[in-house]
């Protein structure tokens, strides 16, 4: 199929079934909550019947803990997405984007994304009022983290990483399908990085499990990004798991 064409049967079928809503923020923030539960109950179901590393209570009990608040405005927000008039919409094209301009968006929005995730987490480390007040909500979880670790933040912090994470799709024009196949991408990156885990070929691409378990039981920042690892390489904060 030609490269120009690829990916419009995709793109059809997202405005077929999706209408209007394909233009509001409701849309990338849908993106954004698969990220979380796509690999969230996957990884919930390996945690309880597979390795049985956590009881279903425990990881219940951590489920609660990092999504009853999230989960709840994602359910206040949905019908103000639907139908309420919003000043702020996406652009919706009739044609899909080529496979080029996909690959070069989707690189794109991992590399800034991981870069300005990176600097924040750094400064989240170094300032201490920070550090204490907001980021140590994260850091209370210590290893073996579940992977809904990664969603016990503070309502400061989720807002913060959140715009970092999916800052290239907010400040750059991007097709809004390659905006959603990002933001669902990226999100369950971060995800899986608190898995718990060691995924082989994976965890040579992006931040891993066994290098972030590291980042939670040291004092020092190492293995700061939780999407890839070239910050933490660039920067001389990696450090290989053991």
């Amino acid at each position: 199929m030609n490269s120009e064409l690829a990916l419009q049967p995709a793109w059809d079928f997202f405005i077929r079934h999706g209408g209007d809503f394909l233009s509001s923020p409701g849309f990338i923030l849908t993106a954004v909550m698969l990220g979380v539960y796509v690999p969230g109950i996957f990884f919930s179901i390996i945690d309880v019947f597979i390795t049985k590393r956590l009881t279903l209570k425990q990881s219940a009990a951590v489920y609660w803990r990092a999504m009853k608040w999230y989960s709840t405005f994602y359910i206040v927000a949905m019908p103000i997405f639907l139908f309420v008039p919003l000043p702020v919409k996406l652009n919706i094209p009739a044609n899909a984007p080529t496979v080029i301009e996909f690959c070069k968006d989707l690189l794109f929005y991992f590399l800034l994304g991981d870069f300005a995730s990176y600097i924040w987490h750094r400064i989240e480390h170094q300032n201490k009022w920070y550090a204490k007040k907001v980021h140590y909500v994260h850091h209370f979880d210590r290893p073996p983290l579940s992977i809904w670790t990664a969603m016990v933040v503070h309502p400061v912090e989720g807002f913060s990483v959140f715009v970092f994470f999916h800052i290239y799709g907010i400040l750059f024009p991007i097709h809004p399908l390659t905006f959603f196949v990002a933001a669902f991408s990226l999100t369950a990156v971060t995800m899986v990085t608190h898995c718990g885990y060691k995924i082989p070929v994976y965890d040579k691409i992006f931040a891993n499990s066994p290098c972030h378990d590291f980042h939670h039981s040291s004092r020092e920042p190492k293995n700061v990004s939780v999407v890839l690892t070239i910050c933490d390489r660039i920067f001389g904060t990696y450090q290989k798991a053991g």
